[in-house]
């Protein structure tokens, strides 16, 4: 696993790093095995990301008939509910790009029995991938919060132990609290994670990560690793205030 650290002065120019860096891999992808598999996070972070991907420059770039999208977490409320990470993506960037509606694989968090519906979409996973084991996703983007969380992963819960189930049911600290989530087997796979954080809430998780303190049961953000690739954490300076002195990208 290799792992990159970059600081931007704001938010602007790191979501527009993170656009390159989505382009660069969709291509790459594309070329490689024909196409390109993206989670997205949720999130208010993440929002501008998506709306460079569905403007130009950015947009034109991407073969998007050959994307698939998925998402790593998601809140237990309708589709179209203010809180649905979905519904954030949907109306930012999906619904202005010519994505095949059966390529975008939304999870269906509102059902009523979760377990169910966290076995639903990890056979989903399993159909698109083509495979039994554990999908190797090209891109998985990913936030963190102030106490470490990532994905809907939270500090000292049963589903950072998780070894064989895809995808969780789960409980969380933070509203709304029943959610959908990725377990660390799945992130654990993917060729690349793009971490963006930013904000000074998030400083010091951000140091016990990166400077490897804690345990990932304290921060779980601490569990995420590239198998074959990269994870590019991409940090504006509040975010990164309390690491070591670093120059800014």
């Amino acid at each position: 696993m290799q792992q990159r650290i970059a600081i931007y002065p704001d938010s602007e120019s790191l979501s527009q790093e993170a656009a390159r860096l989505v382009i660069r891999l969709a291509q790459e992808a594309i070329v490689t095995h024909g196409r390109f598999t993206l989670a997205l996070a949720g999130g208010s972070t993440p929002r501008r990301l998506y709306s460079l991907l569905a403007s130009d420059p950015y947009r034109g770039q991407i073969d998007w008939t050959r994307v698939d999208i998925f998402w790593s977490d998601e809140r237990c409320v309708p589709p179209d509910h203010p809180e649905s990470n979905y519904r954030m993506a949907y109306e930012v960037m999906l619904s202005k790009l010519p994505i095949p509606a059966a390529n975008i694989h939304r999870m269906p968090a509102e059902q009523a029995d979760r377990q169910a519906a966290a076995e639903s979409y990890a056979a989903e996973l399993r159909r698109v991938f083509g495979t039994a084991g554990v999908p190797v996703f090209d891109l998985i983007q990913l936030g963190m919060g102030p106490e470490g969380h990532t994905a809907s992963l939270f500090p000292h819960q049963a589903a950072l132990h998780e070894r064989e189930r895809l995808v969780l049911p789960v409980s969380v600290p933070k509203p709304p609290p029943e959610r959908l989530t990725f377990t660390p087997p799945i992130l654990q796979a993917a060729r690349h994670i793009l971490f963006l954080v930013t904000g000074s809430d998030k400083a010091e998780a951000v140091r016990a990560v990166l400077e490897d303190q804690g345990s990932p049961d304290d921060y779980p953000a601490r569990l995420v690793h590239a198998a074959a690739g990269e994870v590019a954490w991409l940090l504006d300076t509040a975010a990164a205030a309390a690491l070591p002195r670093r120059s800014t990208a």
